[in-house]
């Protein structure tokens, strides 16, 4: 397995990803019980979150 430190360019594009969902907006999510969609909707648009699905 690599280590995080393998990958520091990956690293810092997800920080500046989730830089731009801050305290506020997860507070906001979590008080109205609602989904973060744009969130999801961020991850997917940059590739991130098909990380989570298996090649095979």
């Amino acid at each position: 397995m690599a280590s995080a430190e393998t990958f520091p360019e990956i690293r810092e594009a997800v920080r500046r990803l989730c830089a731009g969902f801050p305290g506020e907006y997860w507070r906001e999510k979590d008080r109205e019980r609602a989904y973060p969609a744009e969130f999801v909707r961020a991850l997917t648009e940059s590739g991130f979150l098909s990380v989570l699905i298996p090649e095979a």
